[in-house]
């Protein structure tokens, strides 16, 4: 543990200045080298620090009013973030916690560490609940989440549901794998997984899809992985490319593609790249893209550079099937992704809503008549689902809402019943929405 004190500090400081945690942690763990057992370590620590975090300031806030927890040094936030979980949640003394950080802490205004530990320690828990008298502020306390999301949440769903779904986002979601068919058979994967005494079931009702119970082995170290013959995607994303339902022959387009993983999916269902376009607006993005579908096999799939808000305006050709998984907030991949709840403010909705719209806007003047657009989205908030889809059907009366089926969650009663939501805590994946849209002759 001593020893990974600086690396602890490190991660945590590059996911506070907006860093993504997973590849944060993935480039360290293959810099550093660590061993299995250290890689192990910081993944929980940081994970866990990251779930709770609103608590872990709360604690640092009241030990002391000589310094802002924003204002100070990046690194020394981290290492008080740390000692904070060292002590109030792992429990463990005062000393030992004061002994391993004490060599890389750097003095905040005139308070010696110990000095600042040992207020820390003096408050209870009963004193971070002071002035919390409606159920969501005491909630954002209990479970770790902003009071103004669990306010939306308590405005759609009862107590109870809310409850349940915020448990759910601090609990760790099962691992799925999709066998890559270009590159792999199913039935050699399942053999690779028996082989190495890797327990998993069968997700009947998604082709080729598989949820890992137990693996001594870490999924991303199987030779397998790297040679991209079955790849890690969510449940609810793999679902997506289902409802979308190509047929070889037809002119898709996945307006929003990279990383990859809904391309490479849909390329998977065609037994090949053929007529498909993957749209990105950024070099970078573009650039990940293609070397995913390169490592994935999939060839002859056109990938563009351009922003698919305006993209009608660069071609003619229409498109028989159009998938849009737009920017959004990730309220629903708390779970895997517990930083983007700190992140997000009330105003970043109104930046995606505005987005999502002309996208759809966008994805509307691209489709062949009788063709179909599925919009999804990996967030729970109705503003970015029922919304836009409503919003864009009562101004489009030639497009109506089908079924977006196969339905694996809950039908949306906010939608005639045609739209899907998934939810952590009820269908064992990232919250999801899923809608399909007709564009009548």
């Amino acid at each position: 543990m001593e020893s990974l004190i600086p690396t602890l500090i490190f991660v945590l400081t590059e996911i506070d200045a907006g860093n993504s945690t997973r590849i944060t942690i993935r480039s360290t763990v293959s810099n550093k080298k660590l061993t299995r057992d250290d890689e192990s370590t910081l993944y929980y620590l940081t994970f866990e620090i990251l779930r709770i975090m609103n608590v872990v300031d709360l604690y640092i806030k009241m030990s002391s009013s000589s310094f802002s927890l924003k204002k100070i040094n990046p690194k020394m936030r981290s290492l008080l973030r740390l000692a904070t979980f060292l002590l109030k949640v792992e429990k463990k003394p005062i000393e030992y916690v004061n002994e391993i950080l004490e060599p890389y802490y750097q003095q905040i205004e005139s308070l010696q560490l110990n000095t600042i530990l040992e207020s820390i320690q003096a408050i209870t828990e009963n004193l971070l609940y002071e002035n919390k008298f409606d159920l969501a502020s005491r909630f954002s306390i209990k479970y770790y989440t902003p009071t103004w999301i669990i306010r939306k949440y308590l405005s759609r769903w009862n107590e109870k549901f809310t409850k349940e779904l915020l448990v759910s986002f601090l609990q760790n979601l099962p691992m799925y794998v999709r066998v890559n068919t270009l590159k792999a058979d199913f039935k050699q994967i399942i053999s690779v997984f028996e082989d190495r005494n890797i327990s998993y079931e069968l997700i009947n009702e998604i082709q080729n899809l598989i949820k890992i119970v137990y693996s001594e082995t870490p999924i991303p170290r199987l030779p397998e992985f790297d040679e991209g013959k079955f790849v890690i995607q969510q449940k609810a994303s793999a679902l997506v490319s289902h409802v979308l339902d190509p047929k070889p022959g037809e002119k898709i387009l996945d307006m929003c593609a990279s990383p990859g993983g809904k391309t490479s999916h849909i390329a998977a269902l065609l037994g090949s790249g053929e007529n498909i376009e993957a749209i990105d607006i950024n070099e970078d993005r573009i650039k990940i893209l293609a070397k995913r579908l390169e490592l994935l096999g999939v060839k002859s799939t056109k990938i563009i550079k351009s922003d698919s808000r305006t993209l009608y305006k660069k071609t003619q050709t229409k498109f028989d099937k159009i998938l849009l998984d737009p920017p959004c907030s990730s309220s629903g991949t708390y779970s895997s992704r517990p930083e983007m709840k700190w992140r997000l403010k009330q105003r970043d909705l109104r930046w995606y809503t505005k987005l999502q719209s002309d996208l759809l806007n966008s994805a509307s003047k691209l489709i062949e008549s009788e063709g179909c657009i599925v919009y999804s989205t990996c967030s729970l908030f109705q503003e970015e689902n029922h919304d836009i889809i409503s919003s864009f059907l009562k101004e489009n009366t030639n497009f109506s809402l089908t079924e977006a089926n196969p339905i694996l969650g809950l039908s949306s009663e906010l939608l005639d019943n045609k739209a899907q939501e998934l939810y952590p805590h009820l269908h064992e994946t990232e919250g999801f929405f899923i809608a399909k849209i007709k564009k009548e002759d």
